[in-house]
């Protein structure tokens, strides 16, 4: 049996990935080396807003890469991408308990067909998320009649 806060390799569908126990809800942690992307998605998460109000450049999105045929995804601020098909990446994640691979963005490195190391993406943060939807571009006033 483990002891509490101790770290245990496992093998998890041909990859050896730890399991950290170090509070109830242990989840397998894995990482991936210079591996090449297949395919790379994102999806908005916060609501839409129109170019003139500030548009959606800082909005977060949901970045959703597939590797040797597996989902890992990540929430990064901005829908710029963070690595290309030519490119090969590397990361550390996380298992949830749904069976989720969350990428833990602190280890993600892209790498160019080169070999060099390459920073891409808004790698920023925001202490608030939006959470008002747009409006009508009409006054309030004008909508009440």
């Amino acid at each position: 049996m483990p002891i509490r806060g101790e770290t245990i390799e496992v093998k998890y569908k041909g990859e050896i990935v730890d399991l950290d126990n170090s509070h109830d809800d242990a989840m397998l942690r894995g990482r991936i080396e210079n591996k090449r992307v297949e395919h790379y998605k994102k999806y908005q998460k916060e609501p839409y807003r129109p170019p003139s109000k500030g548009g959606n450049t800082s909005a977060l999105h949901s970045h959703v890469l597939i590797i040797d045929g597996e989902k890992y995804s990540f929430l990064a601020l901005g829908g710029q991408q963070w690595a290309y098909k030519s490119d090969t990446v590397s990361f550390e994640y996380e298992i949830t308990k749904e069976g989720y691979r969350n990428i833990i963005v602190e280890t993600f490195v892209a790498r160019t067909k080169d070999g060099a190391e390459i920073v891409r993406g808004n790698r920023g943060f925001k202490s608030r998320l939006r959470t008002a939807g747009t409006r009508m571009p009409a006054s309030r006033r004008e909508r009440l009649d």
